[in-house]
């Protein structure tokens, strides 16, 4: 997309993107989840994580102005694993958003098909697995993705977040 580049996002990235996320869920996931749902899923969906951010895989989407609109990124590191679980030629896609304005525009198409290059390049990666909204089914599912399961992300010990659980061989 013209106009659009992609950049290693910091630690010192959170706040834009935080509030890329805020914007980007609000308006983009309410035709799949109710709305008590969505509004509890929010204080953890709109937070970004800075372990992510700090990874070195994870890249966002600027306009020439310097705005943040896009995320998204990987990990060789299971979301969420404690033990840093890991799987040879395995990487996990990581919290896609794009602001709704820009939307459909290939902006997430561009930050997935860096994912790829780099993932297959430094870690031999084969095979792509995410944790989807119901949401982003499409997206994921024309990028090659086959849901796999049903998944409950455990956003908090009284709260589940449904999602779906894909995967997606690289050629």
């Amino acid at each position: 997309m013209a106009g659009i580049t992609l950049h290693i996002a910091t630690p010192d990235d959170a706040p834009a993107v935080s509030a890329l996320f805020a914007r980007s869920y609000s308006a983009l996931l309410v035709d799949d989840y109710a709305p008590e749902v969505l509004e509890r899923g929010m204080t953890f969906l709109a937070k970004a994580n800075p372990d992510l951010l700090a990874s070195g895989t994870y890249y966002l989407a600027k306009t020439e102005t310097g705005d943040v609109v896009g995320a998204g990124g990987w990990t060789a590191v299971r979301p969420g694993s404690k033990d840093g679980d890991v799987q040879s030629g395995l990487a996990h896609v990581r919290h896609f958003a794009v602001d709704p304005a820009y939307a459909r525009k290939g902006i997430a198409s561009m930050l997935f098909d860096r994912c790829v290059r780099d993932a297959k390049a430094s870690e031999n990666v084969t095979r792509f697995e995410c944790y989807s909204t119901l949401s982003a089914r499409r997206f994921y599912e024309s990028r090659g993705f086959r849901v796999i399961g049903d998944f409950a992300a455990p956003f908090a010990p009284d709260f589940t977040f449904p999602s779906l659980h894909m995967v997606c061989d690289l050629d």
